[in-house]
């Protein structure tokens, strides 16, 4: 149903391939693929408490045939209550079967749902709300709550659901409407139709939704599986909900973990751990912040995966360290850590395992090269390293390509790659560039290629310190730093002097190694850390160091620090 073709090889004669769509295709076409090829096999699992006498966890599943049963139902319920082909509809159900079922019911119906992270607070999901101007919503009673002491932002939404049998006004419970038992008919979309909104984060600046088209869904499912080798033998856990769109999709069971995703470091580790035990589990796809919490309990306590064979992190970049700890104490013999380079707006991108990081890449990285994040894992995408700049770029011009080896900024263009953001022409111009009808995504990252093709990633553009006559790239300089044996990790950031000259500092987060109300302690740790900097060429621009007992983060992935609020603490302290 989707078709490719190459066009002409460019200059360096690499063959751009681009999506061309001439068919029909749906991504609700994949359960019910599933529901046929393997009807009884369990397709969603939830773990429902412990057995008293026992002691044993217990858990609830539906296989692919009655998952499909559900979301026919659900289908049928909101066509007959009046959902149409193409309504936006606020999707706020946790992570579960209702959440698979009513998503592909969705699908199948044309309609579109969209995505929002509840863990970039009220105030920015009530924005988001209001930008999407969704005409229905399903969520939970809470969101309901949420929507009656915020009519404005919900100011667009004419048809309101929950899941639960509740009935209050306007809210009708999608349990109690009328439905039929016959299987929903798929609606024919194109690939290039809208399927879904999704939401980033905001933790590099404003949320904007991005926009999924079937087609870059149905390359993402081929690609996942192909990359990561994917069988209907699997069993995934994702810490991330919405992969278990994808596991569906695959064939493969997926698991709901015993916790809350949006906050993945409240997760109780000896949950985690049965859960993965008793259900076997094979895949899983997590920040390195969380498996971070996980080894180092697992370590402890002396659990192994024995069954995990492909343990995914992806949110920002993982320390050889985790990738040590997995490897050589906790995973089987056949299990390897992968990194997936990407972002909401394409993923992935690239793809490293950590046995590669550990033979050879880990020193590199360690002296100040950045990270490396892989190959390209397709031809049918393009990877770009032009020159940097902070100002909007309308259209594609091939003398921007920086050649194999110096830093630049990273850009996309591909099967994978969304074109627009929703409602955002101001983050459009910002973000993409236009060739003809093909659009590349600026990353907003920082690399270069080696000369085997690897790509080594060098920190987000906006976060780099830029000096009179240099720039410091962050992962450049903070892999040196995390080196040492008493950091944690470390975040480099700008300070303005008296004078208006920027200087370059780390703040180092150190580990418990190091009590913090030792001043005598800290003051050596900062000497340290000044010597390492000043012994490095990379880093010996950096003039001062800070130490701070744990730095702000994002929610989603406990994981991308947000400088701009390090940096305001910084420059309250440096002043005084």
């Amino acid at each position: 149903m989707i078709d490719t073709i190459g066009e002409q090889q460019d200059e360096e004669k690499i063959q751009e391939i681009v999506p061309i769509i001439s068919g029909k295709v749906n991504v609700a076409d994949y359960l019910e693929a599933q529901a046929v090829e393997q009807p009884c096999k369990r397709a969603v699992i939830v773990p429902s408490g412990r057995d008293k006498k026992t002691g044993r966890n217990l858990y609830s599943h539906v296989t692919f045939s009655q998952l499909l049963g559900i979301t026919n139902r659900y289908s049928w319920a909101l066509d007959g209550d009046g959902v149409k082909f193409g309504d936006r509809v606020l999707v706020g159900l946790k992570p579960g079967i209702d959440l698979v079922a009513v998503t592909f019911a969705l699908f199948k119906m044309g309609a579109v749902p969209v995505f929002i992270d509840p863990g970039m607070g009220k105030e920015g999901l009530l924005a988001c709300i209001k930008q999407v101007t969704a005409r229905v919503v399903i969520a939970e009673f809470k969101a309901h709550i949420l929507a009656a002491l915020n009519k404005s932002a919900f100011s667009s939404i004419e048809k309101f659901y929950n899941i639960g049998n509740f009935q209050i006004g306007r809210m009708q419970s999608l349990q109690k409407l009328p439905y039929s038992r016959e299987n929903f008919t798929i609606v024919e979309t194109e690939g290039k139709d809208l399927a879904a909104i999704l939401f980033t984060s905001g933790s590099t600046g404003t949320a904007k939704g991005v926009l999924y088209t079937h087609s870059i869904f149905a390359h993402q499912i081929k690609l996942i599986r192909k990359t990561y080798k994917v069988t209907t033998d699997d069993v995934d856990m994702s810490i991330f909900p919405l992969f278990a769109l994808f596991a569906v999709s695959m064939g493969m069971p997926t698991v709901i973990p015993d916790m809350d995703c949006s906050r993945p470091l409240t997760a109780n580790p000896r949950k985690i751990c049965r859960v993965i035990h008793d259900q076997g589990v094979t895949f899983s796809f997590g920040s390195p912040t969380f498996w971070d919490k996980m080894a180092g309990f697992c370590v402890k306590h002396e659990f192994k995966f024995p069954s995990l064979r492909a343990l995914l992190m992806a949110g920002c970049s993982v320390p050889g360290e985790l990738h040590e700890r997995f490897l050589d104490n906790l995973l089987g013999p056949d299990g390897d850590v992968y990194v997936p380079y990407g972002a909401t707006e394409s993923l992935p991108l690239t793809s490293m395992t950590g046995s590669g990081v550990l033979m050879g890449m880990r020193e590199k990285s360690d002296g100040g090269a950045g990270t490396c994040v892989g190959k390209r894992v397709t031809d049918k995408v393009e990877i770009k390293i032009i020159k940097i700049t902070d100002d909007p770029i309308k259209d594609w011009d091939g003398s921007m390509v920086l050649p194999k080896g110096e830093i630049g900024e990273i850009v996309v263009k591909g099967v994978i790659v969304t074109s627009e953001y929703f409602e955002r022409p101001d983050a459009n111009e910002k973000s993409k560039i236009r060739e003809g009808r093909y659009t590349w995504h600026r990353m907003g990252d920082l690399g270069y290629f080696d000369e085997e093709g690897y790509l080594w990633f060098c920190g987000r553009k906006v976060d780099r310190v830029k000096l009179l006559e240099h720039e410091l790239y962050t992962d450049c300089c903070e892999n040196v730093f995390n080196t040492h044996e008493k950091v944690k990790r470390s975040a480099l950031i700008p300070f303005t002097d008296v004078s208006g000259e920027t200087e370059a500092v780390i703040v180092i987060q150190p580990n418990n190694k190091l009590d913090v109300k030792d001043q005598s302690a800290v003051q050596v740790l900062e000497k340290e850390i000044l010597d390492i900097a000043h012994n490095n060429w990379v880093t010996k621009k950096i003039s001062r160091v800070l130490v701070k007992e744990s730095f702000p983060v994002d929610v989603r992935h406990n994981a991308k620090i947000k400088r701009d609020l390090l940096t305001v603490w910084a420059d309250s302290l440096l002043k005084n």
